[in-house]
């Protein structure tokens, strides 16, 4: 053999490689698992995401109960309660705040601050929506569930109650204000009211307000499983601009009403459904004004004020100062 002959290059076994290629992939899994960045395979299921933080109420609050929505002005004088908290869903909208039932699919209530500030110019958006801020777990009601039912996408709080912003229009399309009205109710006595509350508050008024529907057993449904509403029923306290939920007293204005959600009911004036409040809590089960002193309560939660209340259509739309 001369010393010019090339040596051959070392030949490596097949079993040796797979060993160094096997020890390889464990020595760099373990690498990434040590630093918490091993991937999670495909066919994993991941946890499902958390509720939305809670925008307002009690720090700390979990977004969805009572305290959730506590803070907020609009339940100044307190937030309604039925004892029952197991249909109750809060949501704090920021332009209202409410008690959504996911077995009903419709709100429990719905409370509002009513001043000056909230009547601007904006245009009605019309842009009537899911409400995302449910829970996945909950079904969102939609459009289509009042599609052909015989019914309107009735507010409780009313587009025109809030025309300062186009966001806070816009909040009043979400299907948790929404409940089915018969069309000769929303476009007769209830917007008689809703229209009477904005004079009030033109002339100089600051209202609490809180409506939302009596049901009865069994319930009719629509859609989706979306409750009709035997009578819708609305409360409002009615105080001066410069007051306060502290100046509330025994001579203090209430308006109690609830209207039938049947047929003929567009052929009467808002004002013949004046009721108390003690009968709307006695229908729905829901404890109103609770943040008022107990001997207030008494008071003016037993007075119907229907005597002094216009009588006719067009003094229904009217108010003297």
């Amino acid at each position: 053999m001369t010393a010019s002959r090339k040596r051959r290059a070392p030949r490596h076994s097949l079993p040796g490689t797979f060993s160094s290629v096997v020890l390889l992939l464990l020595v760099a899994r373990f690498a990434l698992l040590q630093c918490g960045a091993w991937h999670v395979p495909s066919s994993t299921a991941l946890p499902a995401a958390p509720d939305p933080p809670a925008s307002a109420g009690a720090p700390g609050a979990k977004r969805g109960t009572e305290a959730s929505v506590s803070g907020s002005v609009h339940v100044a004088l307190g937030t309604p309660r039925d004892g029952d908290p197991s249909d109750e869903y809060f949501l704090d909208e920021q332009a209202f705040v409410l008690s959504y039932s996911p077995e009903r699919r419709v709100p429990n209530w719905v409370a509002w601050q009513l001043d000056r500030k909230h009547l601007g110019h904006v245009r009605r958006k019309n842009d009537f929506r899911a409400d995302l801020a449910l829970p996945a777990r909950f079904y969102r009601v939609k459009d289509s569930d009042y599609s052909h039912s015989g019914y309107d996408r009735g507010h409780l709080c009313p587009s025109a109650d809030r025309q300062d912003s186009e966001e806070d229009n816009s909040r009043t399309f979400l299907f948790t204000n929404i409940a089915p009205q018969l069309h000769e109710l929303n476009a007769g006595p209830w917007e008689q009211l809703e229209r009477y509350a904005r004079q009030r508050v033109q002339h100089g008024a600051l209202l609490y307000v809180v409506a939302g529907g009596v049901f009865n057993a069994p319930t009719a449904t629509i859609g989706n499983g979306v409750a009709v509403p035997a009578e819708s029923f609305k409360i409002i306290v009615v105080l001066r601009q410069e007051q306060g939920p502290s100046d509330v007293d025994e001579n203090t204005e209430v308006l109690a009403v609830s209207m039938p959600n049947q047929r003929g009911v567009g052929d009467h004036e808002w004002t013949e459904f004046v009721t108390s409040v003690d009968a709307i809590e006695q229908r729905t089960g829901y404890d109103f004004l609770n943040a008022v002193p107990e001997r207030v309560q008494r008071v003016i939660e037993a007075r119907s004020p229907a005597r002094s209340l216009p009588r006719t259509r067009q003094q229904a739309g009217r108010l003297a100062p």
